[in-house]
């Protein structure tokens, strides 16, 4: 899946309610640049800095699969968090939703489409519901800018 931010950070910032958990893919938020460990270390730091209230990060290898998202919620007891960034895909937060159902989970992205990771490391849309494509696709960075969403990491 190809993911955009649909929020800067300033507008995160003014998302976040009370206890805090930030929620990691580490398979198309990872390769879409939002939720790599470099990405949401530097997050994480930002808004401790900025006085939010975080109790952890914690990274799934894929938030679609339900089995990894219910093991990792249970061995991470999330069930304790007001609201849970997620940092991943849509199919993704409603797995996560489904095994935390009395926890706030935001999710400051969308889900643009399918694409890949070209030879030189460039994710490019291939499918979308939300835009027209030229054939072979567009950069997941032009298809970003051209809905007026953001690429790449928060900080």
């Amino acid at each position: 899946m190809v993911i955009a931010r649909t929020m800067d950070y300033d507008e995160l910032l003014q998302s976040l309610q009370g206890r805090a958990v930030l929620w990691c893919c580490r398979t198309c938020a990872r390769l879409c640049g939002i939720a790599g460990d470099e990405a949401v270390d530097r997050l994480e730091q930002r808004l401790r800095q900025d006085g939010v209230e975080l109790s952890r990060s914690v990274s799934v290898s894929a938030s679609c699969l339900a089995d990894r998202v219910q093991a990792k919620t249970s061995e991470e007891g999330l069930e304790d968090a007001d609201m849970v960034v997620a940092l991943c895909c849509d199919v993704g937060a409603e797995v996560l939703a489904s095994a935390l159902p009395r926890t706030r989970i935001l999710l400051p992205t969308a889900t643009l489409g399918q694409g890949v990771r070209d030879a030189d490391g460039l994710i490019v849309l291939r499918r979308s519901a939300v835009l027209e494509l030229p054939e072979g696709g567009v950069a997941a960075e032009d298809a970003c800018r051209s809905l007026g969403m953001f690429s790449g990491p928060f900080v």
